[in-house]
């Protein structure tokens, strides 16, 4: 009993250090990308562009990479591979600010390379919560917001001091740490592995093992779930308002008088207030459905963004982000619990990174090239003022779904 204890510990451990690690890493670059392309002279529609492409193949980079870890590669393998390639583009980035083209290639090979690790991450971690009943992954999840806003805060000092190529040249080395506390981790089999295990056993008993799913059946299986679909689209439209957060704090931040040391404020404050709901969460899910957890989350979602939007100056902007902590915090691990409670484990990682690719990615195309064109059209704040009905209309669909009981 000790020696299990003290293998499902370790292994807590293992997961939040890699969690950590990657999120402070990956603050160093996304937090500040728009910051640091409108300080090297690119208007604000270039650099939300910009934002958009990357989020065009960030879409369709994470259902790929969610298929190969289900039936091909082990996600730890997926993990260590993308993010060492992801470290030079980190560190290279700012030297190529000069050219609009080298700069628009170096964010795209970073977002190949680690844009989409935070749905692998999570559906690696989920799925040894299925092995070891034991590790929580509100835990892991949490501990790498907190991370997140000790990194944002540190990040935007040593922006304001030292430039931008320092804050890069630390997240790479959070990124290489968090590789090699990964070497460390247990993978998660994926399908080959499984199969071949069964191949041996049916050998053994004279039986057949079965096959892989292909690809048609794997989208077959997800567009049947309809729980699945309501929680995709549902999603979709909460995360395109905050995706408009995102990309277009900054610009807001500095129309109400505040820099780069102010714009990791912001962030920081922003993961710190995930911290508790990320933590107590696995005890809120064994008392009060996933489902309703999910739907209270897009209240705070509303009311998050249409508070920014009206927000009178920069300090009130600030405080009305602690509402992050009921909005993502509690979406995030409950739509994960969710996943794992109602997706078979043949598309279970595929299902999750699919999530992860329309939350972050799909919600972000449409929500950067919306807000760039509303931009262009009127003001910052008329951004948030679509973002908060964008979040609006996902509320409602929300409860259409209890209403109607397709949450399952």
């Amino acid at each position: 009993m000790k020696q299990l204890l003290s293998e499902d510990l370790t292994i807590q451990i293992k997961c939040t250090l890699v969690h950590s690690l990657f999120w402070a890493s990956y603050c160093a670059f996304s937090s500040f990308i728009v910051t640091m392309l409108t300080d090297y002279g690119y208007s604000s529609a270039t650099a939300t562009a910009m934002m958009t492409a990357s989020s065009v193949l960030s879409f369709i980079a994470q259902p790929v990479s969610g298929y190969i870890c289900d039936n091909f590669i082990p996600h730890k393998w997926v993990y260590i591979v993308l993010t060492i390639c992801a470290l030079p583009t980190m560190v290279l980035m700012p030297m190529l600010l000069f050219s609009p083209v080298l700069t628009l290639i170096s964010m795209l090979l970073f977002t190949v390379f680690m844009v989409q690790m935070p749905g692998l991450l999570d559906a690696w971690v989920i799925g040894l919560t299925n092995l070891h009943p034991r590790l929580n992954y509100g835990i892991s999840r949490g501990s790498s917001s907190l991370a997140f806003a000790i990194a944002a805060q540190a990040m935007g000092t040593l922006t304001a001091v030292y430039g931008h190529g320092a804050r890069c040249w630390v997240g790479a080395v959070l990124g290489l740490l968090s590789i090699i506390v990964a070497f460390t981790l247990e993978p998660l089999p994926c399908r080959r592995d499984r199969e071949k295990k069964e191949a041996d056993h049916a050998s053994e008993q004279h039986t057949e093992s079965k096959s892989s799913l292909s690809t048609a059946e794997t989208i077959s299986r997800l567009a049947k779930n309809h729980a699945y679909v309501l929680l995709l689209v549902m999603s979709f439209l909460l995360f395109m308002g905050t995706s408009c957060f995102s990309s277009f704090i900054p610009v807001l931040t500095q129309e109400l008088g505040g820099g780069s040391g102010e714009v990791g404020t912001v962030f920081a404050l922003t993961a710190l207030s995930e911290v508790p709901a990320m933590f107590l969460m696995a005890s809120i899910l064994r008392k009060v459905a996933a489902k309703k957890v999910i739907v209270l989350a897009g209240l705070f979602y509303l009311l998050r963004l249409s508070l920014t939007a009206i927000a009178p100056n920069y300090t009130v902007m600030l405080l009305v982000q602690v509402l992050q902590g009921l909005s993502f915090a509690v979406i995030w691990p409950a739509a994960m619990a969710y996943l794992n409670q109602i997706m078979d484990y043949e598309v279970r990682s595929t299902a999750i990174m699919t999530f992860s690719s329309v939350t972050l990615g799909v919600s972000g195309i449409f929500g950067n090239a919306i807000g760039t064109a509303i931009l262009a059209a009127t003001n910052v704040r008329m951004v948030f003022v679509f973002a908060s009905i964008s979040a609006g209309v996902g509320l409602a669909l929300g409860l259409y779904g209890l209403a109607r009981k397709i949450w399952k």
